[in-house]
């Protein structure tokens, strides 16, 4: 008995000692480093060794409870700079001088805390992306420069001077960023979840994307679960399940109508012109209106730059460069510019691309699977059609700080696309262009009242015009022409002002004004018979006012609770609208957290599907303002919860929302009915979103998946409920990516369930008389297609210039399916009448290269 009682307090005691050792407190001021480990030799009962010139001259300076020994030691080496390696086996730690594997040798701790920055994200010089081990340590290659730029998750960047020995550096906490960023690399480099609920896609250091060589921002948050585009296009992101119309976008405060250029196939935005984007896809600011679904802010650098750079590339699309020159101390302009080639010559990028958009034909069957004999694009072939694709977009920003407290920022912004397409069959001719145009031009003063407020006032213009015209001939002879144009000028002020307290709380609030001009322009010109001329102009307007505020209970542990209100009043409608935001977020502890958003919002604006007017049928949408009487105004609301867990290199990020919206009409859902009379109708949205992501060291793989259920109620046309035309199930995506040296490689795989169609019940191929199934009640094939991609940098000189070479590969092995399938009809004597079957496909293998090169 006394040996198991002895046994037993030796046990014990064993544990309290070890308990002891791992949960030390320090508590040190410019201690000199003898004198801190003579006492930690008291504490923990072992024996430093250690040469005395190695440990004169150092001091620590720590206040900090709970630590672990490993923990303490990797204090000290952080803040020495040198090596502490407890010994196996023995109560001995020697110390020794850091082996230097690679050129610079690192240590980062906060300035604050002066604890170690461990496990965080560290950029160099914008292109080299490293994480801190658990002693704030990083490593790299030291290619002979006189300075390098540090930039750390939540910490003020700073410019070092390399040394020959490892070095401790203290960065300052960045508070506004530290307290918002919640997960770096929550996808990939460059990619950050934030505590609002927000992500940020940041192009510089966005990580290998498959089928990327670029960093295309509009692409890159595809990968984010709860985002896609379902005819594969840049434009066309669908949030939630809402409508690419209902995602308000914005560059640099401006308003930007259409997104996309090659009928929305590539992004209007220079990939090198955006610094950033923020998406929302729930529990947005109350700062952010006028859209039912998503939020895409895209900003460009708000620095004012301290030296030249630039760059220029050439892919298989276009050809753009940028620089950014500083005109003073306090003041810098930077000029953005692309242009499209594709008029001296057409890449096999292109002719992939070209393939996509107008050759719109397939096999066509019922919904038993007979084939049927019905006109599928006027007898359209790709090789006997002519066609020519051109864009150009130019970009500027000038930032002027005329002191600490100010900031001045001027943007401007003009994109142009144009497409000239022309076939012939059984003599006739048809000839379409299609240009578009969207600019504008914001200019922002942030002024820092106190280091606990700022104001800004912010003011834009915002331009949109698109223009189409169709021209039918027979022979030689001008027969019809079709002409569909459609312009909004937008203008704005908004007033902001935002108030930080000093529990941490903020408070922001603000007025906004706008004033938006639509105009609509539609006509067909006979000139076989003129009765069927006709021409329909529209004129609108709508003056908004909007009074927003919203106050956030921040804690220290990330945690938020936010609650907001927007008050608006549309001119056009007459009435004043209520907008509640409630937002907030829990840290259950330091890997798992909660979350929970409600919102209410309104859009007084949307696109109508327009099928009569265009021979194209792709980019066939027009803006048309709500008056409530023909055109509603949309509302909706939505319900999410979630969790993210984020530990050891893994990331789960799990939510499940609610959204209906009220107020939909068939127009502006593209129901191609029998029935010419405009229906209202809604819609209920029930999904969820998972990621799974994992990085090992410079190894990444992330996984997505989304369930997305869309109903629409339209009791004009349908007595029950049926599937949305934008209802996917289930939506899977998998990548990876590594990074070996100065090679980049990426490699992903999507699936997504098949868009629903309304098959074709019966068929007279005489009289074309035609009868349907019920509406939405087929499927299309399940999409899937596999994208890679490689990129390669190497420097050109002893400076920071360097040259990057890319090839990309999207849908390698070739699987071509119908996307969405039109049928154009007309009513005759009380019959429905098939007149053709529009099929359009998926994006086939599509290569593409590209060069750049950076100083």
């Amino acid at each position: 008995m006394r040996c198991f009682i002895t046994a037993l307090f030796v046990f014990l005691l064993g544990i309290f000692t070890s308990h002891a050792q791992e949960n030390l407190f320090l508590e040190f001021r410019e201690t000199p480093l003898k004198d801190v480990i003579q006492q930690l030799e008291k504490e923990v009962n072992l024996n430093f060794s250690y040469a005395e010139d190695l440990v004169e001259n150092k001091s620590i300076t720590v206040l900090a409870e709970g630590l672990s020994f490993d923990e303490v030691l990797g204090l000290l080496e952080a803040q020495t700079g040198l090596h502490f390696e407890k010994i196996d086996g023995q109560p001995q730690v020697i110390i020794v001088p850091v082996p230097l594997k690679k050129n610079s040798c690192i240590y980062l701790l906060d300035q604050d805390t002066r604890l170690p920055i461990s496990e965080n994200e560290v950029i160099v010089d914008s292109t080299i992306v490293i994480e801190t081990d658990k002693r704030g340590l990083i490593q790299f290659e030291n290619p002979k420069k006189t300075e390098y730029h540090i930039e750390a998750a939540g910490y003020k960047s700073i410019t070092i001077k390399p040394k020959e020995t490892c070095t401790s550096i203290y960065l300052t906490p960045a508070y506004k960023v530290l307290k918002e960023v919640i997960v770096t690399s929550y996808i990939t480099t460059g990619i950050d979840r934030n505590r609002d609920g927000s992500i940020t896609v940041a192009q510089k250091p966005l990580g290998s994307i498959p089928g990327q060589t670029t960093p295309d921002i509009l692409q890159s948050i595809q990968l984010i679960p709860g985002v896609s585009s379902l005819d594969e296009s840049a434009s066309g992101i669908q949030i939630h399940g809402g409508t690419s119309d209902q995602n308000l976008v914005l560059f640099d405060h401006i308003r930007v109508f259409n997104s996309g250029y090659l009928y929305g196939m590539l992004s209007r935005f220079n990939p090198y012109a955006t610094e950033k984007a923020t998406i929302f896809k729930t529990a947005t600011s109350a700062a952010y209106g006028d859209r039912v679904s998503g939020i895409i802010d895209l900003s460009t650098d708000s620095d004012v730059a301290k030296e030249l750079s630039g760059g220029l590339g050439i892919d298989g699309l276009s050809i753009d460069g940028y620089i950014r020159a500083p005109i003073s101390k306090k003041s810098s302009l930077s000029v953005y510019a692309r242009n499209a080639y594709l008029d001296i010559y057409k890449t096999p990028t292109y002719e992939a691309y070209a393939k996509k958009i107008f050759n719109n034909s397939g096999r066509i069957t019922d919904s038993s699977g007979n084939a049927l004999n019905v006109s599928s694009d006027d007898g359209y072939t790709y090789d006997t059609s002519e066609n020519e694709f051109r864009f150009y977009d130019v970009n500027a920003k000038y930032v002027y700080r005329p002191s600490v407290e100010d900031k001045i920022s001027i943007s401007a912004l003009m994109t142009r696309n144009r497409t000239l397409f022309s076939f012939a069959s059984e003599g006739e001719t048809k000839n379409d262009s299609l240009a578009t145009g969207n600019g504008g031009i914001s200019i922002n003063w942030l002024h820092s009242t106190s280091s606990t407020q700022t104001d800004q006032i912010t003011t834009y213009f915002s331009s949109y015009d698109s223009y189409y015209q169709n021209e039918e001939y027979v022979g030689q002879t001008l027969e019809e022409t079709n002409i569909r144009g459609n312009r909004i000028s937008d203008f704005g002020l908004e007033l902001k002002s935002d108030r930080t307290f000093k529990s941490n709380d903020l408070l922001s609030y603000g007025y906004q004004l706008s004033n938006t001009n639509l105009e609509i322009d539609l006509s067909s010109i006979s000139n076989i018979d003129p009765n069927n001329t006709m021409s329909l102009p529209v004129r609108d307007s709508n003056l908004k006012n909007v009074l927003f505020g919203e106050y956030s209970f921040r804690r220290n542990n990330g945690g938020i609770f936010r609650f907001g209100l927007r008050a608006v009043h549309y001119g056009s409608l007459g009435n004043l609208y209520l907008e509640p935001r409630l937002n907030f977020e829990i840290s259950v502890n330091k890997s798992l957290r909660i979350r929970t958003g409600l919102e209410r919002r309104n859009q007084p604006i949307s696109q109508l599907i327009e099928f009569n007017q265009t021979e194209l049928r792709l980019d066939n949408n027009l803006w048309r303002l709500s008056d409530n009487v023909n055109y509603p105004l949309l509302k909706g609301n939505q319900f999410s919860t979630g969790l993210l867990f984020n530990k050891n290199g893994w990331t789960l990020d799990a939510e499940a929302y609610y959204k209906s919206l009220k107020g939909l009409t068939s127009y502006s859902q593209g129901f191609n009915l029998p029935q010419p009379y405009l229906s209202e109708g809604k819609s209920s949205i029930i999904g969820m979103d998972i990621l799974l992501k994992k990085r090992i060291q410079n190894y990444r793989f992330w996984v997505g998946y989304s369930y997305n259920n869309v109903n629409f109620t339209f009791n004009q046309i349908l007595e029950n409920s049926f599937a949305g035309n934008n209802d996917i199930p289930h939506s899977f995506r998998i990548s990876n990516s590594l990074d070996v040296k100065n090679f980049q490689f990426s490699i992903g795989w999507q699936y997504r369930s098949g868009t629903p169609f309304t098959p074709i019940k019966n068929y007279d191929e005489e009289t074309k008389e035609v009868v349907f199934e019920t509406l939405n009640n087929g499927r299309l094939p399940n999409f899937h297609r596999l994208d890679a991609s490689i990129n390669y940098k190497f420097p050109v000189d002893k400076n920071s210039s360097f040259m990057q070479i890319g090839f990309s590969a999207l849908n390698i092995y070739n699987r071509i399916v119908p996307l969405a399938i039109v049928h154009r009809t007309i009513q005759q004597n009380n019959q429905l009448l098939l007149e053709q079957v529009i099929q359009r496909s998926s994006l086939g293998f599509t290569p593409n290269l590209t060069l750049r090169v950076f100083f």
